[in-house]
């Protein structure tokens, strides 16, 4: 594998990793840490509409956070693969989100762009998944 290959792998690693953290409710600095910020990035989670822009996309993931709990991690990754075009590249995998969200596979692409020989993430897309916003409807009425 080329090293280009491996060091967009490990930057989807690490948004994965922070999708962990917020889970986890261990904040939101890694998820931060993960994207791009500009008015270009766009996001679709499993339950919820487009975001478009980083105060759109930095919104989602503020809503995830107020889930989160030591309780509610336990995400896995599989099959993820990456394909490299110069400064562009993307990744697919299968995420199957914790026991306490379901724990239904879902397919994920996410884009990422090289700025100043960092690597991260511009564009996250997961399945749609019933099962995975009912467990986040019951949570949010839990809290």
């Amino acid at each position: 594998m080329a090293n280009e290959e491996q060091e967009v792998l490990l930057a989807a690693e690490r948004f994965y990793a922070a999708i962990e953290e917020v889970s986890c409710g261990n904040g939101l600095n890694a998820m931060r840490d993960a994207w791009h910020h500009t008015a270009r990035v766009t996001s679709r989670h499993p339950s919820g509409d487009w975001a478009q822009g980083w105060d759109e996309v930095w919104a989602t993931w503020e809503v995830f956070a107020s889930f989160g709990r030591a309780d509610r991690g336990g995400s896995k990754v599989s099959d993820l693969r990456a394909n490299v075009y110069g400064d562009i590249a993307y990744t697919t995998c299968h995420y199957r989100a914790s026991p306490a969200k379901g724990g239904e596979s879902l397919a994920c692409t996410n884009v990422l762009q090289r700025i100043d020989g960092v690597w991260k993430v511009i564009h996250h897309h997961a399945d749609k998944s019933a099962a995975l916003t009912a467990a986040l409807e019951r949570i949010a009425m839990e809290t």
